[in-house]
């Protein structure tokens, strides 16, 4: 069966494999679709700070189940979390479940971009296959991570709270970010970016304001009818500079939320004095547990949040390569691999 699979930095191959059978506990799922995540693209490029394995927006059809596996049959619908918690040490039991030390340990095998993939027992026993609703199709079902990651990200930065938001970075990410804050309430968002397509979008999809990050002016036109800033600033992307800027334009007792993934050894600079005089708080969100996926999924099949219109290429597995090429020189929106 064919993989993709990192040869070495700035190599991605699709790589003839043996397809492998589940053990006991173990589940065996047919790709359908998986989405290209920016971190899948930083971990090809050598820039990853998480595993070398990619494709973690997977959904696909059981297709056989090891000894011993219960509450599901050949044939069913699933999403596969591809990391949980252990949910019984102490970071679990504070809520902390994606610090946990054994949250990384287990993934799909080989990946979850590849024709079958193996769901580990580990996985399976804790929640990580969900069923999806007949309302659910897998393109939209392979929504489901990114979206939890981002639920997620924004309850710890409280972000129902507040009134006011500016998000840096109008890829997927931010503007599902976006679409989660305007269904939150009547909420004032700006989008920062450098493309101006996805400005664009931004705007369609009801940001209030957009400006381009390399136009000192209009950043201080879109952000003058925020008086005194922004109370929460998101950082869908893993830009230093994004960051010092996001510092030193929030609000007072404001929030800046690190969502997007540094690259390995990236630095930023803090104005120190700012930030404590500011009282600023700085959270960090990193991927979901299964509180957020299930969530997630809840919201999707209702109809609650569309973020359908973010997909803009699809891609069989057999043109991964092509497909992360496309998303990573930020040729698309979101890429789907489909199969």
């Amino acid at each position: 069966m064919k993989a993709a699979l990192i040869e070495a930095p700035g190599k991605l191959r699709i790589t003839d494999v043996p397809k492998p059978e589940p053990a006991e506990g173990e589940v065996l799922v047919k790709l359908r679709c998986c989405g290209v995540c920016g971190t899948d693209i930083e971990k090809v490029n050598g820039h990853g700070i998480t595993s070398s394995i990619v494709g973690h927006e997977e959904v696909g059809e059981v297709a056989a189940l090891g000894r011993g596996v219960k509450g599901l049959v050949v044939g069913d619908r699933v999403f596969a979390h591809h990391h949980v918690p252990c949910g019984s040490c102490e970071l679990c039991r504070k809520g902390e479940g994606t610090l946990c030390s054994e949250y990384s340990k287990h993934n799909l095998a080989p990946c979850g971009l590849a024709e079958y993939f193996i769901v580990p027992k580990y996985n399976v026993d804790r929640g990580a296959v969900l069923k999806l609703p007949d309302s659910l199709n897998f393109e939209q079902a392979s929504l489901i991570e990114p979206l939890a990651c981002c639920i997620r990200g924004l309850e710890r930065a409280n972000a129902k709270a507040v009134s006011s938001a500016l998000i840096y970075g109008a890829g997927p990410i931010g503007l599902m970010h976006l679409k989660l804050l305007k269904s939150y309430g009547r909420k004032t968002v700006i989008v920062a970016d450098v493309s101006e397509y996805r400005l664009g979008l931004a705007a369609d999809m009801g940001a209030e304001g957009t400006f381009n990050v390399s136009n000192s002016s209009e950043r201080d036109d879109v952000l003058g009818f925020l008086k005194g800033g922004p109370e929460l600033v998101v950082l869908a992307t893993g830009s230093s500079a994004a960051l010092e800027d996001g510092l030193s334009l929030v609000a007072k007792g404001g929030t800046v939320l690190l969502f997007g993934a540094p690259k390995k050894d990236s630095k930023a600079s803090i104005d120190t004095a700012h930030f404590f005089l500011n009282g600023t708080k700085l959270v960090t969100s990193y991927a979901a547990t299964e509180t957020e996926t299930a969530e997630a999924m809840k919201l999707l099949s209702s109809a609650s949040i569309d973020v359908t219109d973010l997909i803009t290429h699809r891609f069989p597995l057999a043109q991964t390569e092509e497909a992360f090429s496309v998303a990573g020189e930020q040729k698309c929106m979101k890429a789907l691999i489909t199969d």
